[in-house]
Parts: C-alpha cells; structure tokens; sequence
C-alpha cells in the first residue's frame, strides 16, 4: 500500500535548501499549526488543479490527434496516447502490448499464406525496432522489458536469447511470491473447513457493539491529515468473475481488497482446491495492491430456504464486512466487481476529500483540525451496452481484448460514449429509480458544483460539490466513498470506546440479514441516510458496468415463482426500515424523500 510518511511531510516543509526531519510525536501539532497547514496543501492543491485541468488537456490534444488508440504498432502515438501513458501505464502498457500481439499475429498469418515463415519473422522484427525504443510486454502475467534501439535491430538470435534471460530473471521471484500467496490461502480455506463453530450475524440490533468492538484493521495510531487520505476499493465476488479483476487493476492504483466466494463442493477436493488457489494467486501476482481473503460457504446453507438449493444464499453483505474489516485506509469504496473505475477515479476522490476537509477546518475551532468529514460521495455509475449480449465468459472477456477503449477511461470518452448510445446511466433502462437521485445528465454537463460557494481566507473562493438535498425515490442505491478509520486527531478518544485496543470504524457495517441478491446494498445507504449521513455527488470520476452473463443469484431473485429469496428480502427490508425508523428517532438532519 501507497501511503504518505512523516519524511514525505518534511520533504514539503524543506526550508533554506534543506531537509526538515519530523517525529510521529510532532505530527498532531503540525497538522493542527495554521502556518504550516497552508504548506501541507500546497503540493495537495497543485495535485487537485492537474486532476481538474485533465480532460480540458485531452479536448485540446484531441484537435492534434485522432483521439482513439491504434492498434497498429507502426502508428506513432498521437498526443492523447502519450497522455495515457503517463496518467496509466499499467493500462497503457498492457493494451499496446496486446497491439503488438495482433500485429505480430497478422503478419505471421499472411507469410504463412505465401510459405514465407521466415520472412515473417524478419519483418516482425524491423517492424517493431523501427517503431519502438523500449516497449514492455505481459506474456503469461510477468512483465519483460525489451530494450530495441532504433536503426539499430537486433539479430533474431540476440533478440531470443536476451527474451529468454529476462525471462528467467523474473520467473524465481514470481514463483517464490506465489508459493507463499499459494500457502497463505491454503491455509486460510482448510481454516474455515474445518471451522464448524457458527458466527453470529452482525446486524442493525448489535451494529453499536459490533463498532465498539470491531476487528478492523484500521492503523491505531491514525494517519495524518491530509497526506494519508488515501480509499481502498472493497470488491466480492465468485471465482468465475475473477477475470474483471484485471481491468480495475491497471486503473486503480491505492488499495483493493478483494473477498472471493468459494462454495465447499469447489474446495473440499484437494485437486479442485489446488486448480481454485492457483487462479486466485495469478490475479494476485497481476495485481500487486491487492489483498484477497476468502469466504467458504457451506452447501447446508443453500438448503434453509423452503428446502431448496435453488434458493441461492450467496452471503453479500457477509463478505462485504469482512473486506471492510481489512481496510487499513481512510476512506472506502465498497463496489460490485462488474463496476470498472475510470482512470483518474482515486486522484479525483482524493482531491475532492482534501477540498472538504480544508473548507470544514477554516469553519471550526483549532483542536478540531484533523477530523474527516463523515458524509457519503456519490460515485456516478454508468454501464456499456451492447448489440448482442455475450453469453459465456469467454465472449465476455473478448470486449476488451479485441478492443481496449470498450470500456470509457476518462470523462470526454464517457461522453462520447453516451452520445453514440453506446452507453446509459446504470440499470436506467430497467431500474431507473436506482441512480436516478444522482442526476446525471447534470452530471454530464459538467454542472458538478453547488450555486453557493464558501470564502476561505487563504485560498479565496472554494468550490462545493453538489449536495444531494432529497432522494428521488428510497430505491436509490448509488457506489459511495466513506471515511472508515479514525486520523490521528481522534484516535485517542475512538480508542477508548472499546476492550480491544482497535480503532472503532467511522461508518456502520453492512446488515448481515441481507444475503443472495437484491435490498443488499440499498440497506446499508438507507442506514447512512437515517444516521444523518449528507450526501454529496462526486465530479469527473465514475465507474462503468462491464457486461457478462446473468449470474445464477438474479436467476434466483427474478424466479419469483418458484423460489423464496426476492420476497424474503423484500419483506426483511420493509422491517428493516421501520427499525431504522425506530433506532434514529431523535436524528433530524435525514436527507429526506423528495416531494414529486
């Protein structure tokens, strides 16, 4: 995990030339110094003004290129495409490797259809000498980098043999990392299977005691405001989903925590075990800043409701909270794995908290600095449509493969691709009241800022982003960023809460009732909303839904014929709000239900 230190602290306060040293024990007392406040932010706004200033940058390079990426190794980038590569290189690497695949791919087809194998190994060569420097290639999950000089080509031997000494500089280390990986999750999965106590459920009843004593993994010494804000993406999912990890990986570079589902039946064998740990460890070895855990889930359950499998039990929120316990950040973003963030998603987050925080400390009292503003920012939610939706993962994953920019990367392809109709708003065409309260085609025209605006003495006039003043409809269920672990300024106090020396989180976990699909997620915002959570709108960032076959869970939820779950959750939700109703009585700030 990325994180910002004391050193990097004293690295932006470096007076006369030279380096300023400073001890955790300082860090409270410059964070709350006035003086030395204004410095920490310089470097902070700086990031924030690039951030906001990006896509007016790629409007303008896009009058000098084409504005779309080339498969053609032989193109020269064009602006924008240089652009990319410094915003995402993990991303850029990766698609212009695959670019060079096809190309290759291509020729090598057309000299076997002349019988000249050879020939096509030589032009191959020049092609990609000529065109490139030093490109960096992923074969088989490991990156190698292939120093070409221009004009200069290798002799094919020279090529092969420096390929293959590369190769096996990295391969030991990999496999040493994946071994280890290999145990841990072992480990952690013949844990849980021989693990028959039952746990209870964390639920709207027991959630005060659930906080006070909670297993997160918040550090409890805190973290420094505003350099250690930093959001961790909470993700569940079953194994035959692990595939979407990828593309979320080369664009989020903060922490993931990954939660994966494993029915007993897939680990119980040790052959099936082993083939299910490996496919998990190759989206590890892919995908550095992420931490998986798994859940398995007994088959007994399957069979509670009414008596029949068919009734899927898949423990949602169960998983949810258990990533959430693994948190170690400032803020989160619990997402589904199907939802893809845009490029800049966490730069922009990030700017956007610090805004907040620095318009709440002008407005406070001294010892107050330091605090996170406990309020819930809506990421909008788009999703990519298709002619013919696939029906298998492998006509899924075919999207992007045969085509990196599918998927929208930053704002003004999302705008290009509404207007081509190739993409919507989330579910608008079959649950429009889902992120309707959001208001997007606002959004879209970039009215991302409230008509009022806040004068602050240092920094003139700051901008707040728009506030959600009512809810459309109690249906809505947008993505939203959280603060979760207590800073430095209040970790004391968030202490002394509980028995167990941990940080007690800032907002409520998920309700644990809710499980298999539908209510799962609209519970745990009805529960900030009653809390007295406001709810803000996020500018520029987004996520956008990745298609992929219907999951057997909303087979369930659809069937309502024949299985129990959509009424169950139904009925447990319409509970649920009369015991929201009753618990936060004397709250009055509820942002509430629109009155048309």
């Amino acid at each position: 995990m990325t994180t910002h230190s004391v050193l990097d602290l004293g690295h932006y306060l470096r007076q006369d030339g030279e380096s300023s040293t400073l001890s955790s024990s300082s860090l409270r007392s410059i964070a709350d110094d006035n003086k030395v406040r204004s410095e920490i932010f310089k470097p902070i706004k700086i990031m924030k003004k690039n951030a906001k200033l990006l896509n007016d940058r790629i409007d303008i390079l896009r009058q000098q290129g084409d504005g779309k990426t080339t498969n053609k190794v032989n193109d020269h980038l064009t602006p924008r495409q240089m652009i990319m590569k410094k915003i995402v290189p993990k991303w850029f690497a990766r698609n212009e490797a695959a670019a060079i695949m096809v190309h290759d791919q291509k020729i090598q087809h057309d000299n076997n259809t002349q019988g000249g194998e050879v020939e096509s190994k030589k032009q191959n060569r020049d092609a990609i000498s000529k065109e490139t420097d030093e490109s960096t290639t992923k074969v088989n999950g490991n990156d190698r980098a292939h120093s070409i000089k221009k004009n200069h080509p290798m002799k094919e031997e020279e090529v092969e043999v420096e390929a293959e000494q590369s190769q096996l500089k990295t391969l030991p280390s990999i496999k040493v990392e994946k071994q280890q990986q290999y145990k841990v999750l072992e480990i952690e999965i013949q844990k849980q299977l021989t693990n028959t106590v039952p746990t209870s459920l964390r639920t709207l009843q027991t959630m005060e005691n659930d906080m006070n004593n909670s297993i997160n993994s918040c550090p409890k010494d805190g973290y420094s405001v505003p350099l250690g804000i930093s959001i961790s993406l909470v993700i569940q999912c079953s194994l035959d989903r692990l595939w979407l990890l990828s593309e979320t990986c080369a664009r989020w570079s903060d922490p993931i925590v990954l939660v994966v589902y494993l029915p007993t039946d897939l680990v119980i064998d040790p052959s099936d075990r082993s083939r299910v740990i490996d496919s998990i460890t190759d989206i590890m070895i892919e995908c550095p800043q992420i931490t998986v855990l798994t859940h398995v889930h007994t088959n007994d359950d399957d069979e509670k409701e009414g008596g029949s499998k068919s009734s899927s039990t898949y423990p949602v929120n169960i998983m949810r909270n258990k990533g959430l316990d693994a948190v170690t950040t400032s803020h989160v973003l619990i997402m589904d794995v199907d939802l893809i963030p845009s490029a800049d998603l966490g730069e922009v987050v990030k700017a956007n908290i610090i805004d907040q925080i620095s318009t709440t400390t002008t407005h406070v009292k001294e010892e107050s600095v330091g605090s996170i503003p406990v309020n819930a920012i809506v990421v909008p939610a788009f999703e990519r449509k298709v002619d013919r939706p696939c029906i298998d993962t492998d006509s899924c994953r075919k999207y992007l493969t045969s085509d990196p920019t599918f998927l929208p990367l930053l704002f003004n392809d999302l705008s290009e691709c509404i207007q081509d109709a190739d993409c919507i708003v989330f579910q608008e065409d079959m649950n429009w009241e889902g992120h309707h309260t959001t208001e997007s085609k606002k959004w879209l025209k970039k009215q991302w800022y409230d008509n009022s605006s806040t004068e602050n003495g240092r920094n003139g006039v700051v901008k707040t982003i728009r506030k959600i003043q009512c809810f459309d409809s109690l249906r809505y269920e947008p993505y939203v960023v959280i603060p979760w672990c207590t800073p430095t300024s209040i970790s004391s106090s968030s202490l002394s809460n509980n028995n167990n020396n941990v940080q007690r989180p800032m907002t409520p976990y998920y309700d644990e009732r809710f499980y298999g699909y539908g209510k799962n997620k609209i519970q745990h915002i009805s529960h900030l909303r009653f809390r007295g959570v406001p709810f803000y709108i996020l500018p520029q960032g987004f996520v956008v839904h990745h298609p992929h076959p219907e999951s057997i869970v909303k087979q369930v939820w659809n069937d309502k014929k024949t299985n129990v779950l959509h009424h169950a959750m139904d009925t447990l939700y319409t509970g649920y709000i009369k015991e929201l109703n009753a618990v936060y009585s004397n709250v009055h700030d509820v942002v509430p239900q629109c009155d048309n």
